[in-house]
């Protein structure tokens, strides 16, 4: 992992603004109303890491769609007016070299979905287009194969983000959570003082059993050089 980012930067995603991903340690979770509204454009996390079984290949991991139910991850699909992006600087000029696009058509169990990239962007920054995609095309919750030394997973899992958020609401009272958006408690409570002790924390998220749409790809990380 440490000779790999090294070389890579991820400084970016077609969702939101450019993110300095070296530097971002927060995750977003339905944080506003508007984004709540819009769940398929609700980035929470992006991941780079060493495959688990090629030490020759680099695993990227994009979630969105956050809080989506026990049970309801098959019928949930990704949001096919939105170009999602994963952008990768190689030179650290922060500006991105290489682009892997995902673009879905459809919804539902029958959604599919185009790969394009890795590929030198033919309009970087934040006005993008996109490109020549792959040949194969793959569907919602299948692995698939868009070029030889690649596979791709989109579809449902479950929410890696751990976040212990009652405990975060005794420390902030005055915040709106997620998935009500009005307040837990009187704002003139008096705060606990931090976190839970090592082991006592809670995951809202797995004990809610909530789950994510992911965008996984694995690849030759000399690809994406």
């Amino acid at each position: 992992m440490t000779n790999l980012t090294k070389k890579l930067t991820f400084i970016g995603l077609g969702l939101i603004p450019v993110i300095l991903i070296g530097v971002a340690k927060a995750s977003d979770h339905a944080d506003t109303p508007d984004i709540a509204a819009n769940p398929g454009s609700d980035l929470t996390d992006v991941y780079i890491f060493p495959s688990p079984t090629n030490p020759d290949n680099v695993v990227l991991a994009m979630n969105v769609h956050p809080l989506i139910g026990p049970g309801q991850g098959p019928a949930a699909s990704f949001d096919p007016n939105i170009l999602y992006q994963f952008k990768i600087d190689t030179n650290g000029d922060g500006f991105e070299d290489k682009v892997i696009q995902a673009k879905f058509t459809g919804t539902g169990t029958s959604q599919t979905v185009q790969i394009a990239g890795p590929i030198s962007p033919s309009s970087p920054g934040t006005t993008s287009r996109f490109e020549t995609p792959n040949f194969t095309k793959g569907r919602i919750n299948t692995t698939f194969f868009p070029t030889p030394g690649m596979n791709v997973f989109c579809g449902a899992r479950e929410d890696s983000f751990f976040f212990d958020l009652d405990q975060f609401f005794k420390i902030f009272p005055d915040r709106a959570t997620p998935l009500t958006g009005t307040p837990v408690s009187d704002p003139n409570t008096p705060k606990d003082t931090g976190w839970r002790a090592p082991g006592a924390a809670v995951d809202f998220l797995s004990a809610g059993q909530y789950n994510v749409l992911s965008i996984v790809i694995e690849l030759p990380r000399k690809s994406l050089l």
